[in-house]
């Protein structure tokens, strides 16, 4: 079956990427195919790695269906089975979704990336309900993405082995939970029907993979991809004490300064990530409105952390 080929690619570090633009905030799909080979030159590819488009961080909510259509083809074709792609197709309206489904599984996608509606908050049904539309117009392997944030339904353990009994092709859950004991709890009962990936933030992934996750979820790899690609070979060798340290300057200090900038009043997630990117020399141009450019004082604190994450693996 074409989606337990998927769970086996659902694992390692998972990219966050940008959707590369114009200043004029049109698609740079050329952009799009030089990231796609830089994430591969710094050692990013299956077994260590997953890259995911069209999530947040790819700014999908900001694009129309045509436009998804044409990055989704774009990472595809130029991944050519050396990175993993899925692709996001979380979208308010379920045909809408299940349309964007059917489009990455026939253009070769490795996997699907689904989030619940957001705006009215999902019950459990509606949740149940949308997965299954979803999960039954594809032959690939879906990534559950519960984002209570924005659906208002928090994930408990009764949906998800609800949602496994009767959806095989779901095979990944991306997981976070308001409890602590929960979320260890569904990753050690679900841990060998599931691959789960840990999104509790980043100093929590040596826990997880303790306890059977197999992958984390990372903003700042799409800028420092050499450098977690030494992090998850660490966490997959069980070399905790050596992956830490890393975690705390690569990932934890990003995300220090992203709830700065929360605090200040700017949000969003792509117009953060091509900031870093700015910050390493790999521009991905700016983020769509109403995502706004981060303050200067900001961006200065975002280049002191990319010189702190190439001390750590000097450029050749």
């Amino acid at each position: 079956m074409r989606y337990d080929q998927s769970k086996e690619k659902y694992q390692g570090v998972f990219i966050a990427a940008p959707t590369p633009m114009h200043d004029d905030e049109t698609l740079d799909l050329p952009r799009l195919r030089e990231l796609i080979r830089y994430y591969c030159e710094a050692g990013l590819g299956p077994g260590n790695c997953v890259c995911t488009i069209l999530g947040a961080g790819g700014e999908a909510m900001h694009l129309d269906e045509a436009e998804r259509r044409q990055v989704a083809e774009t990472a595809v074709e130029e991944a050519r089975g050396q990175i993993p792609i899925f692709v996001g197709v979380g979208h308010t309206r379920t045909r809408t979704a299940v349309e964007l489904a059917r489009h990455a599984d026939e253009i070769g996608a490795d996997g699907l990336q689904v989030e619940l509606p957001y705006y009215f908050a999902a019950t459990p049904d509606d949740a149940f309900a949308f997965v299954s539309d979803v999960a039954e117009a594809v032959e690939c392997g879906i990534g559950l993405y519960p984002t209570p944030w924005a659906s208002g339904l928090q994930f408990e353990r009764s949906l998800i082995e609800r949602i496994c009994d009767a959806m095989p092709n779901v095979v990944g859950l991306k997981w976070s939970h308001a409890s602590v004991h929960h979320w260890f709890e569904v990753i050690e009962e679900f841990g060998e029907r599931l691959s789960i990936v840990q999104n509790m933030g980043p100093m929590m992934a040596p826990s997880a993979f303790m306890h059977g996750a197999r992958g984390y979820v990372s903003q700042p790899v799409t800028a420092a991809p050499r450098q977690n690609a030494q992090i998850i070979q660490w966490l997959q060798a069980g070399q905790y004490d050596k992956a830490l340290p890393w975690l705390r300057i690569v990932e934890d200090s990003y995300y220090k300064l992203l709830f700065e900038g929360f605090e200040a009043g700017c949000r969003g997630e792509g117009n953060f990530i091509k900031t870093a990117m700015d910050s390493v020399g790999f521009p991905c141009g700016p983020a769509r409105l109403p995502n706004r450019r981060l303050s200067e004082s900001l961006r200065r604190k975002y280049a002191e952390w990319a010189k702190g994450i190439n001390e750590l693996m000097p450029q050749s």
